[in-house]
């Protein structure tokens, strides 16, 4: 659909849906929607092929975003909150996360990846415990899997060549 310079796209539709059933399936869960929502924005790619490749890439990212994560909840518990673990470790972290996924060529996944481990680090909520980490990369898995799904079987099938 075009609206002048406007246009909604089928990638739109998808991005949309898949954004749609996270927020729905979450609500019945009583989970927040925001990590898996984002996960399945940043997956979804304008077709089949290229949502794998990419999904692939994220979730490699993710996880190594979300174990990096972890390690620094672990620090900062046993530190007592320390200012100094966000303002030094974490950076710290952000470098390793970068040089890790650059060195096994997964350069694509860094800001994913990047983003998954500030996202989750600085929004640790009071008391949190290690099962709220574990949940903010149970729900990147999630999203990414909703994309898969939804551009899988929201999309036009190839015309046979006659």
């Amino acid at each position: 659909m075009q609206f002048g310079r406007f246009r909604v796209g089928l990638r739109t539709l998808k991005t949309a849906m898949s954004v749609m059933i996270i927020i729905t399936v979450f609500y019945f869960f009583q989970r927040p929607p925001f990590v898996a929502a984002l996960a399945s924005v940043f997956a979804l790619r304008e077709s089949w092929d290229k949502t794998i490749s990419f999904a692939k890439i994220r979730l490699v990212s993710n996880t190594v975003g979300g174990l990096l994560a972890l390690l620094y909840f672990l620090v900062h518990m046993h530190t007592h909150g320390a200012t100094w673990v966000s303002m030094i470790f974490l950076p710290f972290l952000v470098v390793v996360a970068i040089v890790f996924l650059d060195g096994f060529n997964f350069n694509g996944g860094v800001i994913g990846g990047l983003a998954a481990l500030l996202m989750i680090s600085l929004n640790i909520p009071a008391g949190a415990t290690v099962l709220y980490v574990i949940d903010r990369i149970i729900d990147t898995f999630i999203g990414v899997l909703v994309s898969i799904g939804v551009n899988r079987f929201a999309s036009p099938k190839p015309k046979s060549k006659s």
